[in-house]
């Protein structure tokens, strides 16, 4: 047995293998060129122990029981802590065996004198292995110093490259070292959109790692050598996919905690640096790469916090603003304000309050206050950027026009949008005279407009603008080149806009076919197409297509962001919206409350994503017929609304609209009228006559007119909705067989039951074929044409719909639903009708229907 056979190398080692096939030879290392000497069938790396064995462990060299639960509990959290390290944990529990401190106390030791404990030579532990686990990684560490000055140079400088990697990699994050950081940063000095004072920071680096060729190519020789030597010791592992590189979360603390303070805080500077020179913004690096350095961003930004490290160097805030955008862009919202902050803090005090590149920081912090939904201040740092380019670089200066357009955007989150529609128009006009009509930056003008339309429910206009666009993206760019795509999947949302589902459908199928086939399938753009797609499928009533797409959104940005990233939680939304179209309350409850509790915990309580979640689980529990619930959220998110809003915002009007209809299930008519005549008049004002909203509001006032018994008015404004619904949307769009079914039903309730009739069966047939027979809607319009049967006499054609739709709502909906209890009413009065004009009001079976009413 050759046990620890560190130091030797494989040749050396060999020397003292026995001769001869008589026997076994068995050889531990952390050398992992030891695996050499035989076959790979015969060698095996040992990894981190399985949760059971690591407590058995841990409790046998604390010298404590097994058998308590309580004890357990205990030492999984401090294996787990110590990552499953067989070492760490003998260590651990010499060190509570001593009496030092008790099982439930070491892991607040740990945390203050980590570096104490895992140093310590005195707690041997159970293996009686003699050396701590610090101890242990030193001694590889003593055998590269000694390399690094061996008179063999190759030999040499492989051992010195290992032993610079060694500071570098501790400040990253400890897996997923991909060698393209280095790639990217020893190139760093070709990057055009790399400021002087960044380029003067990369003077920071050892570039001995970073040596270009004749060709101006990075050498990697020196840096694959010195991955070599650490692969050789185990102190890192290689990727089973390309050349991406991880510690162990012990070995990664050893290299921090080996190195003095002063050194500490220069080794964690250099890996800013160094990951600052690695990332562009000016094209040519795959977002894939963005997606997988912020982690190691975030990481060393936590070292640096830990390591007192401020990092307060005039050329500094430079990476920072590189940081700042890229966490931006991941999702991580809160802390590329900070970040932002301290950019322009920096800039006003280094450079001055109207230095461009502090007008330009102000600009990142505006966009980045979008993003929290902090639309107040967003707007008051944009008017600010605005007056100072004016001022400071001229009205017609590229960035000062770019302000605007950054100002329209803000104005447009806060639902201003004529103010939006007169500055985009600015940019557009400028945009067009000095750069001309077919510049990137004017067609990126147009589609911003164009958006801006679409907000206000100029359809038509929006859709002539983007056709626009998309015509000339495709002539200057070709059909298949990203802009061209996008310019695509904004003409086809219009398209949804305006009712017209199946050109909508077929753009945004293109849209997903082309990105999945040049992008990828993960791509964030192409999870974005595959996310419309979604949408319009929930349009068109194709609720299952659309779960089952929602379900791939979820799915992959679950595996490709975070599980809390805003893209994530809007796919989970998407989704419990989906769960709510196909009459899956349950589901979509659950769905929304985890939405709303993660959006409260992330962005906060008064984020509007925060609200619009409250806003989705308050029409959920209406669906669920918890009304009580309903109507409390709903009055938390008017008030919410109009407080960060205004009142006449869409997002205000709406919750407002919501509030109504939940009044006017709970019967409270009078205060759903008050409501809904508010809405219509600010829909009429800000939208005009015509817009869907408007369109909606008229209808959901004369359901209420309806319900108050104003039959004659509720009948005005309902031919007046079915109208305008045919004439935008189309005959077998939803929003127009809703108007017909409430038409239908006020004809009903004005005694014109065979008008009544003749629209049900168009509602019912329309819903069967395009929804489903279990879909709520369309239980609902079978419930309708049943009660209609009745008033017109025909018992048994009601009683059998009667049946159907009990017989539904029992299994779908549970016995306690109000919708289950309404049909059990309605049919048990369908029946007595029945009863009593077939059989007389005194044959037996009309008094027991008559008895079971009661």
């Amino acid at each position: 047995v050759f046990d620890n056979a560190d130091v030797l190398s494989p040749a050396e080692l060999e020397a003292y293998l026995p001769p001869g096939r008589g026997g076994n030879i068995l050889i531990t290392s952390r050398n992992s060129t030891m695996r050499n000497l035989t076959s790979p069938e015969n060698s095996l790396e040992v990894n981190e122990m399985e949760e059971n064995d690591a407590i058995e462990l841990l409790l046998k060299a604390s010298c404590l029981h097994p058998s308590s639960m309580e004890l357990q509990a205990e030492a999984f959290e401090i294996v787990k802590e110590l990552f499953f390290l067989p070492l760490a944990i003998d260590q651990a529990g010499a060190y509570i065996a001593s009496g030092a401190t008790t099982i439930g106390d070491y892991l607040a030791k740990y945390s203050e004198h980590r570096k104490t404990l895992l140093s310590h030579s005195e707690f041997t532990g159970a293996s009686k292995y003699n050396r701590s686990v610090y101890g242990t990684l030193e001694l590889s560490y003593k055998d590269m110093e000694k390399r690094a000055e061996s008179d063999d140079p190759h030999r040499a400088n492989a051992a010195s490259s290992a032993m610079l990697l060694l500071k570098l990699f501790p400040f990253f994050h400890h897996e997923g070292i991909t060698e393209e950081i280095f790639f990217y940063a020893a190139l760093q000095e070709d990057d055009g959109s790399s400021s002087p004072t960044l380029l003067s920071a990369s003077s920071i680096l050892d570039r001995t790692l970073l040596p270009l060729n004749k060709k101006g190519a990075w050498d990697n020789f020196v840096f694959r050598e010195g991955i070599r030597i650490l692969l050789s010791f185990s102190l890192i592992k290689k990727g089973s996919s390309g050349c991406v590189y991880a510690m162990h979360p012990l070995v990664h603390a050893w290299g921090r905690d080996r190195i003095l303070l002063n050194e500490r805080k220069e080794c964690c500077l250099m890996a800013y640096v160094t990951l600052s020179c690695s990332l562009r913004w000016n094209g040519g690096q795959p977002y894939g790469f963005r997606r997988a350095i912020v982690t190691h961003i975030r990481a060393n930004m936590e070292h640096s916090r830990s390591e007192s490290n401020e990092n307060d160097v005039s050329y500094l805030d430079d990476a920072s603003d590189k940081f700042g955008m890229l966490l931006r862009e991941q999702g991580y919202f809160k802390e590329a304000e900070t970040l932002e902050n301290k950019v322009l803090d920096t800039r006003s005090r280094i450079l001055g309050v109207e230095h461009p590149d502090t007008i330009r920081g102000m600009a990142n912090l505006a966009v980045t206050y979008q993003n929290l939904g902090k639309y107040t201040e967003a707007e008051k740092l944009g008017m600010q950027v605005l007056k100072a380019s004016n001022r400071i670089l001229g009205v017609e200066h590229p960035d000062a026009i770019n302000s605007i357009g950054n100002l329209a955007v803000t104005y447009r989150n806060l639902g201003k949008y004529t103010e939006a529609e007169m500055l985009e128009m600015q940019v557009l006009d400028a945009r067009n005279r000095i750069l001309g009509v077919e510049h990137p930056g004017t067609i990126r003008a147009m589609a911003n407009l164009a958006a801006t339309y679409r907000n206000l429910g100029k359809y038509t206009e929006a859709e002539k603008l983007q056709v626009q666009v998309l015509d000339i993206r495709t002539r200057i760019l070709g059909v298949e080149h990203p802009n061209t795509i996008t310019a695509m999947a904004n003409l086809a949302v219009t398209y949804g806009s305006l009712g017209k589902y199946p050109k909508s459908e077929k753009m945004e199928v293109q849209v997903l076919d082309v990105r999945t086939r040049i992008l990828g399938i993960e791509h964030p753009n192409t999870i974005r197409a595959m996310a419309n797609l979604a949408a319009t499928y929930q349009n068109l009533g194709k609720y299952t297509e659309a779960r089952k797409l929602n379900i791939q959104v979820l799915d992959a940005r679950n595996k490709i962001l975070i599980v809390e990233h805003p893209d994530t939680i809007n796919a989970m939304a998407n989704l419990a919206s989906t769960y709510n179209g196909l009459g899956k309350y349950t589901e979509a409850e659950k769905l929304d409350m985890q939405v709303l509790d993660a959006r409260n915990r992330i962005l906060g309580v008064g984020h509007t994503d925060t609200i619009d979640a409250m806003a989705s689980l308050a029409a959920t529990y209406q669906n669920l017929g918890h009304y009580t619930e309903a109507e409390k959220l709903e009055m938390q998110v008017v008030d919410a609304r109009t407080r960060i809003l205004g009142v006449e915002h869409p997002n205000t009007i709406m919750a407002m609209a919501n509030l109504a209809a939940t009044y006017r299930t709970l019967g409270k008519y009078t205060e759903a009228e008050k409501l809904q005549i508010q809405v219509l008049d600010v829909r009429n004002t800000i939208l005009g006559v015509e817009h869907p909203s408007t369109i909606t509001a008229i209808a959901n006032l004369a359901v209420t007119y309806r319900n108050l018994g104003k039959y004659t008015e509720a009948e005005k404004l309902e031919m007046q909705v079915l109208d305008e619904r045919n004439r935008i949307l189309g005959e077998e769009h939803p929003g127009t067989i809703r108007a017909m079914a409430n038409l239908a039903a006020t004809y009903q309730n004005l005694g014109k039951y065979a008008e009544a009739e003749k629209l049900q069966i168009q509602v019912l047939d329309a819903r069967n074929r395009i929804l489903d027979g279990e879909h709520p809607d369309t239980i609902r319009a079978m419930e309708n044409l049943a009660v209609t049967y009745g008033s017109l006499g025909k018992y048994i054609d009601a009683e059998k719909l009667g049946m159907q739709v009990l017989d539904e709502r029992n299994r779908i909906l549970g016995v306690d639903h109000p919708d289950t209890i309404n049909a059990m009413g309605n049919l048990a009065m369908q029946v007595l009708d029945a009863r009593n004009t077939i059989l007389g009001v005194e044959h037996p079976s009309t008094i027991r229907a008559m008895a079971n009413l009661a």
